[in-house]
């Protein structure tokens, strides 16, 4: 059943599709919309989101949402009012692959069960997107527990040694996760200190991520599994992920 509402907003969080006609508004007004979901074909695949509405016939949605279905990081800078879609590594030089850089996985199965930049078999996706670049981890099966460190974390560990200011990407859990119920969140430490902790995630969920790391020297990521009774592995991946 459709949801009329009076919605405010703020014209950088909403985008309209890029296949209808763009509509500007300012940033107080208030307009009559329909609330419902919508699908979005993007590149040939089904996208789906209830945060999408339609205003005089236009289909409107979140520029994460549609950033991220097409494979894009985006991001947002409150102090300059701006959304960045996608980003200018390759011309630019300006940032740096995160799996291009040497970790280490201090807790654990050191090593064998981390990946970088796709699986041994499939590429890194939440949601039906896919993602080129990036670190994953498939042996998350075990509620975290900082007691028992050896046999309930996976963390990497990076070495920046203060050369870097922010970590952009995306943290997820991947769709094609033997345990599709029980559910992880990303955790990320720079120098020991907590930067950033992710929603709670399963098997098909992402969450944008952009970490402020400036002067971090020793960066650790780690999936902690916070619930569920599931045996089987779950698979956790940041992907796309960039430092500037």
């Amino acid at each position: 059943m459709k949801k009329k509402s009076k919605l405010g907003f703020l014209s950088g969080f909403l985008l309209g599709s890029i296949f209808f006609s763009s509509l500007t508004y300012a940033a107080t007004q208030s307009i009559p919309v329909d609330f419902k979901p919508i699908k979005f074909m993007v590149d040939g695949k089904l996208r789906e989101t209830n945060d999408a509405f339609l205003y005089k016939g236009v289909p409107y949605a979140p520029v994460a949402f549609v950033g991220t279905a097409a494979g894009k990081n985006v991001s947002w800078d409150a102090n300059a009012s701006t959304v960045t879609i996608g980003g200018p590594a390759a011309s630019v030089g300006s940032e740096t692959r995160l799996s291009s850089l040497k970790y280490s996985m201090p807790y654990g199965l050191i090593n064998t069960k981390s990946y970088v930049d796709n699986w041994d078999k499939g590429s890194f996706s939440a949601g039906g997107t896919v993602y080129d670049h990036g670190l994953g981890y498939t042996n998350v099966d075990k509620i975290a527990n900082d007691k028992l460190p050896n046999t309930t974390r996976q963390v990497f560990k990076i070495e920046l040694n203060g050369k870097y200011k922010a970590l952009s990407g995306v943290v997820a859990a991947d769709d094609n996760s033997p345990n599709k119920t029980d559910l992880i969140i990303w955790r990320i430490k720079g120098d020991g200190k907590v930067l950033f902790d992710s929603e709670r995630m399963k098997a098909g969920q992402s969450q944008l991520i952009n970490v402020n790391v400036a002067g971090v020297k020793t960066l650790e990521l780690e999936i902690r599994k916070v619930a569920g009774n599931d045996k089987k592995e779950i698979h956790a991946f940041i992907g796309n992920a960039l430092l500037k």
